[in-house]
């Protein structure tokens, strides 16, 4: 397997286009082409598991956090950044993180710590669209499953988990052939009427050449029409964040010590009892005090709370629990092994995927 493989099956658990714009998630360091035999997990790039990946033979560090956020002025071996990356490369690691868009996704990492919660009734803080562009393409009667398939081939027509979508209805299209013309249909210089078929396909931006490419090599007309529309997919459970129950309500504070893998807790707002509706957005969420409040919830779950927001939750009569960013987002990283795991063993792939050990930052006591 070589990283671009990888890539193509990172997509399907965590679409690139669902990462927020300031982001940098994919490829990081390395290359595309470079084989893939062992991957290791870990929430960032840093020293301690750059070593633990080349020391467990790992040829590609998947990360939540991306190794680059800003462009590099420069990069200096004798600094710590640079010599991870001079460790990196010396050791043919390649680095790629699936920050946002492993948030966004459906399965992704407030889905992670919502099933340790038990939650239910769950739905996106903040939904989060992926944008597609909607092929429609006019065909004679009778090309239609020509056509069709030349579309699925190029990557068109899929819809979440399903494949092979698409909407066809019948009518009538009306063109004059110029008089040098070799029309499919009708005659050079003449009006023609045809029976035809308007065939509509969803394609990602990112294939919507090699569907253009497919309808013009595989459409009878000698110029074929189709056009492109902009579309925005809202999928189920898809979006940063979420929002859940608990039914019957439950202590609040005794369910954040029991299920989550929290070193420290820390809370501002009103004193939690029993309670229904909990918001969750892993990392650092403490702007979304309002929307969670807005939605019903009681409590939030986030981390990297800071003072003023600690405040604003108060004035919301929302409560507000800061379990540390490390803490709620690596019950995410966990979930993305299993799932890659169970992709590549669906595949045929034997390439084994090992979560790194990584120090939390923070360390809680006197």
């Amino acid at each position: 397997m070589l990283v671009r493989d990888f890539v193509a099956i990172i997509q399907k658990l965590a679409p690139a286009d669902l990462a927020l714009d300031w982001d940098n998630s994919g490829l990081q360091l390395g290359s595309l082409n470079a084989p893939v035999a062992k991957i290791g997990l870990a929430l960032d790039a840093v020293g301690q598991t750059v070593t633990a990946a080349l020391e467990a033979g790992c040829d590609l560090l998947l990360t939540h956090h991306p190794l680059f956020f800003k462009p590099l002025k420069n990069i200096d071996l004798d600094a710590p950044g640079g010599g991870l990356i001079n460790r990196a490369l010396r050791g043919g690691l390649s680095i790629f993180a699936a920050h946002t868009n492993w948030d966004a996704a459906n399965l992704g990492v407030a889905h992670a710590l919502a099933d340790l919660l038990e939650l239910t009734e769950r739905r996106p803080l903040e939904p989060s669209p992926r944008d597609f562009l909607k092929l429609a393409v006019f065909v004679p009667k009778g090309y239609e499953p020509q056509i069709r398939r030349a579309l699925f081939d190029a990557g068109a027509g899929a819809i979440g988990g399903y494949g092979r979508c698409y909407f066809q209805t019948s009518g009538e299209g009306g063109f004059k052939a110029p008089p040098e013309a070799l029309p499919f249909l009708g005659q050079a210089g003449r009006e023609t009427r045809a029976g035809e078929s308007r065939l509509e396909v969803i394609v990602p931006r990112r294939l919507a050449d090699q569907a253009a490419l497919a309808v013009l090599k595989h459409h009878p007309y000698e110029e074929p029409a189709f056009e492109f529309y902009p579309v925005k997919v809202y999928g189920p459970g898809q979006g940063l964040g979420l929002v859940g129950a608990w039914k019957p309500a439950r202590d609040f504070l005794s369910q954040c010590r029991e299920k989550l893998p929290a070193g420290g807790l820390k809370w501002a707002g009103p004193e939690p009892g029993l309670v229904e509706r909990v918001a969750l957005l892993p990392g650092s969420g403490g702007g979304y005090a309002g929307l969670a409040r807005g939605l019903g919830a009681q409590a939030l779950i986030t981390g990297d709370v800071s003072y003023h927001q600690a405040l604003e939750a108060a004035e919301l009569g929302l409560t507000v629990a800061d379990l540390g960013h490390f803490e709620t987002e690596w019950p995410g990283l966990a979930r993305l092994e299993k799932l890659l795991t169970a992709e590549l063993a669906r595949l045929g792939q034997k390439t084994p995927c090992l979560l790194l050990p990584q120090t939390r930052p923070w360390h809680y006591g006197f």
